[in-house]
């Protein structure tokens, strides 16, 4: 149990470090303003009408694909309902939708490319995290 413990604490120390590392490098080669971690801003009234009906649309999507987990006694056959995938896809959508609202909303797309760049680490985080064994043993 110790281990366990210790393992996830070292992973979000991990984490927190690249990330944290990340986005002082990005801000400052890109001269935007750096944000604050784990802050999802709305840049105006379209992209947080957007992203709450991406919320719902998440939402609803998962408790389909539980339900159809349970009627079909939780076998696997439908990969793309398992909530890993439906969280990480809406994941990627969310993040596109904040960049295509920044190109739109400012002239600069400077804050765009930040946002892509900023789901482009934590993605290969994410794969990396998930791809390794070392956080099963």
């Amino acid at each position: 149990m110790t281990t366990l413990f210790l393992k996830v604490l070292f992973i979000i120390a991990m984490y927190a470090i690249s990330i944290i590392m990340f986005h002082r490098v990005a801000s400052k080669r890109l001269g935007v303003k750096r944000r604050k971690f784990f802050s999802f801003d709305t840049v105006n009234e379209e992209h947080e009408r957007g992203d709450k009906l991406l919320k719902y649309l998440t939402l609803v999507i998962l408790i389909a694909g539980f339900v159809l987990h349970v009627l079909n006694d939780f076998d696997s056959e439908y990969w793309f309902l398992q909530p890993y995938f439906i969280v990480a896809f809406f994941f990627i959508v969310r993040h596109l939708w904040k960049s295509f609202v920044e190109r739109k909303a400012f002239s600069d797309n400077r804050e765009s490319i930040y946002t892509l760049m900023e789901t482009g680490i934590n993605l290969l985080l994410f794969a990396i995290l998930f791809t390794s064994n070392f956080w099963l043993f």
